[in-house]
């Protein structure tokens, strides 16, 4: 994940993956200590609206 914008910028039909939300949602999700396939889907999950 790259730097994490300021604002987010609502672009539809995925966030995109420098938005605060997905960043704030993949945050939580890595204290769960994900691999591979099932961090992916998890990725995919964190940006749909």
């Amino acid at each position: 994940m790259g730097k994490v914008k300021k604002k987010c910028c609502r672009s539809k039909p995925k966030r995109c993956s420098n938005c605060p939300v997905v960043a704030l949602r993949l945050s939580k999700i890595e204290s769960g200590g994900l691999r591979g396939k099932e961090l992916r889907r998890a990725v995919k999950a964190a940006r749909v609206y």
